[in-house]
């Protein structure tokens, strides 16, 4: 349905019905959820109320609301969210938006979830199936082994390259190093959109995001060969960054990712940064396993997900 739609089989006969969020609803329920914005707010996307007469009143209630809408970086997957108000769960509610929301689409959803949480049950129950465990890693800054670990490194490097501060390499030479970072990083399990939108997608996106004069990259023969970016989050004893090769099969791309890993470690020691938190992947062939040699730790265990829908939900379904 393009414009909402009514569903029979509320609880105890309650009628749903389902329609494009307005900035009315916005004003009078946006406290109630932990998201919620006009339909049409970002090109492309749906924004759906499901709402019932209230049995007190006979009144509208919005009882949830959901989003959809493509996946610029990633078009394989649509995006999709949901949220029922915790008085209104476990009635078929949930089912029935994240039905209505799955018209809008031919392509299967994708969504994350923590772990044994109550989204994470609900979307398991339709089919939803993981394809990436993406906890953060944490990084003891500030321990004694942290700071051999980089002089180890440094020590064991080839001196073939040099780690330079983003503050000193040009604006378009970082843009087009994060864009084939990002490419890579992601093509074996949710594939890139063509160049020319990733690079200001991500590309740009990364650049614009990242503190430059404590973001770093491992140059070799002028080519930038390794990047560790520094997220512009608060500033304070824990920060957020990303880290890993430019072409991951480069001879040296190990040796320079950890070159670069170290230069901002001791970077962040000297602002007296306590602990530094990588938004990396498990599948990342370099970042990965030196950042095991760290000892890091898991924190704050996400999961992607992809529930069916489209082609795939009909295969599903078949007899």
């Amino acid at each position: 349905m393009n414009d909402g739609g009514v569903d029979d089989g509320g609880a105890g006969g309650a009628a749903r019905r389902f329609r494009p969020v307005t900035p009315s609803d916005v004003d009078r329920d946006g406290h109630r959820f932990e998201w919620l914005k006009p339909d049409g707010w970002r090109e492309g996307f749906r924004a759906l109320v499901l709402e019932i007469d209230d049995p007190g009143t006979g009144r509208p209630l919005v009882i949830g609301v959901g989003r959809i809408g493509p996946n610029i970086v990633h078009p394989q997957q649509d995006l999709v969210e949901i949220e029922i108000d915790p008085a209104h769960r476990r009635q078929g509610h949930g089912t029935a938006l994240l039905r209505e929301l799955g018209t809008h689409s031919d392509k299967p959803l994708s969504s994350k979830v923590v772990p044994g949480s109550e989204r994470d049950a609900f979307l398991r129950a339709h089919g939803a199936v993981t394809y990436l465990d993406v906890p953060l890693l944490r990084v003891d800054v500030a321990a004694d082994r942290t700071a051999r670990w980089c002089a180890a490194v440094r020590e064991s490097h080839d001196g073939a390259a040099r780690a330079v501060s983003w503050n000193d390499l040009p604006r378009e030479q970082l843009v087009d190093a994060l864009t084939d970072r990002y490419t890579w990083q992601h093509a074996s399990w949710s594939p890139t959109a063509p160049r020319e939108i990733l690079r200001p997608e991500a590309g740009e996106g990364f650049y614009e995001g990242s503190v430059h004069e404590h973001s770093w990259a491992v140059v070799r023969d002028g080519v930038i060969t390794a990047l560790a970016d520094l997220y512009d989050g608060p500033v304070g004893a824990r920060r957020e960054g990303c880290l890993e090769a430019v072409d991951a099969a480069a001879p040296h791309a190990r040796a320079d990712v950890a070159l670069c890993l170290a230069a901002m470690l001791e970077d962040l020691h000297g602002l007296s940064v306590e602990s530094l938190d990588l938004d990396n992947h498990p599948t990342d062939p370099h970042a990965a396993p030196l950042l095991v040699t760290l000892r890091r730790t898991e924190v704050d265990p996400v999961q992607l997900v992809e529930i069916p829908n489209g082609l795939t939900a009909q295969l599903r379904d078949v007899p």
